[in-house]
This record gives structure tokens, sequence and C-alpha cells, in this order.
């Protein structure tokens, strides 16, 4: 078992950079927050393509951004590092630190586990041929809290009768930790 003390992370000054930095571009643009961009990373770490750094910055951003060079960088180099922390938390077979409440219930807009679980489904739809390549019904069973959570499928029938029951809607966004490790472990035993 991994030493959960041994899990490199950044630092309160990197996650505050990073924070702003995503915050920044999103209100200049419609890109991901924070929030989406973990989730984002965590669905592409977890999934069954190898993970690149390029394939983040094509899907969070528009093609121009508004960061400068130096800020490209920077940025770059703590998306890297929260990879590492991601991929460390994942091997570690524990329940995945989602880092947002795991409630959909917010008085002051989205939702932060809406937006890193709408962040984890655009990871899986831009994947969706290979997420669900072999064993198609247990990878859905799985990813059915994060679309639940995402508000990407509100749409259907069965994610309107869990908006209706707050506790069924909190015990589904509880699950989402451990539907992370099942579906980062099914999916890498196939490798």
């Amino acid at each position: 078992m991994t030493d959960l003390n041994s899990i490199p992370s950044l630092s309160e000054d990197e996650l505050e950079t990073l924070g702003v930095m995503l915050e920044d571009e999103a209100e200049r643009q419609d890109s991901f927050d924070f929030f989406a961009v973990h989730g984002l990373m965590t669905a592409l770490i977890s999934g069954p393509v190898d993970f690149e750094l390029q394939q983040v910055m094509e899907a969070a951003f528009d093609a121009e951004t508004g960061f400068s060079a130096a800020q490209k960088a920077e940025l770059e180099s703590l998306l890297i590092k929260l990879a590492k922390e991601i991929q460390a938390w994942l091997d570690s077979g524990q329940d995945f630190p989602v880092p947002a409440d795991l409630t959909l219930m917010d008085d002051e807009g989205e939702p932060p586990l809406e937006s890193w679980a709408m962040g984890y489904m655009t990871a899986v739809l831009l994947q969706e041929q290979d997420w669900y390549r072999r064993n198609e019904d247990d990878v859905a069973q799985h990813l059915f809290p994060i679309m639940y959570a995402s508000g990407l499928f509100m749409d259907e029938p069965e994610m309107a009768d869990i908006d209706e029951d707050v506790e069924l809607s909190d015990q589904m966004c509880g699950n989402i930790p451990a539907a992370v490790v099942g579906l980062y472990l099914r999916l890498h035993a196939e490798k």
C-alpha cells in the first residue's frame, strides 16, 4: 500500500497560482476552470489512452489563449506536477480525492463537483470508443455517478429522478471517488 504522505502534491502557492491562471482564462474566454481541468486530467490519466499534456491543452482551451509564453510554460509545468499527483493517487488504490465537495447543492452557481465531472466526461467523450471497447456495461455502470454529476445528461429520465431526491443525489455524488479508482483499475488491467 502507498504511503499517502509520499504522494507528490502541489504546494498551496502552486495550487493558488494554477487556480488563478485557469480562472482568469475561463473569464477571458469560455475555457475550463480549475475543477474542470482537474476532472479532464483525471479521466485522461485514468482512461485507456496514454496521457499527453497536449490533450489537456486542446480540450480545455481555445487555440488562442491569453497566456504569455512564460505563463504558458508555468501553466504546463504546474499541470505536469498535477498529473503526477493524480497518477500517484490512482496508483495508491485509495478512493480518489476529488477536489470538491461531493454534492451538487450549491447556492452560488455551478457547483465545483459539476465542473469537475463535466471535465471528466469531456475526456471520456473524446475517447469514447477506447473507453467502451471492452465491457461497455461495466464501464457505463462505473461512469454513471460521474455522468449524473456532470449535468451533461440531465435530460435523461433517470437523471431527473435522482435530481428530485437530495439524499439520493448526494449518495450518487458520494460514489464518485470509488468509481474513479474502479474505472482506473478496469481500464488499466486491460492494457
